[in-house]
């Protein structure tokens, strides 16, 4: 694989919260298993590390942190496409 910028990874991960924001509003719409779906989402949000306030953060903090910060902000995605994708479902229908 070729090596890519970081412009093209960030565009790439985007595209893949887009499309995972877009799936959790389409799940919500259905009704069905949307509050449970989201439970398990929340908890992986739940960090067992205790950090020591004197220590000096490690980049394993970063990469938890990071991957904490990315669940919520594709549930909050996901949470404003859900009331637009169901206006243009209900005019679909």
């Amino acid at each position: 694989m070729l090596a890519q910028s970081a412009e093209e990874l960030e565009g790439r991960l985007n595209a893949q919260r887009q499309v995972m924001a877009l799936l959790l509003a389409w799940v919500r719409s259905r009704g069905e298993g949307y509050d449970q779906l989201v439970s398990l989402l929340e908890e992986l949000c739940i960090s067992d590390q205790q950090e020591d306030p004197g220590a000096v953060p490690t980049a394993a903090f970063a990469i938890e942190g990071a991957r904490i910060t990315e669940i919520r902000q594709i549930l909050e995605e996901a949470e404003a496409l859900a009331g637009r994708l169901e206006d243009l479902m209900g005019r679909q229908a």
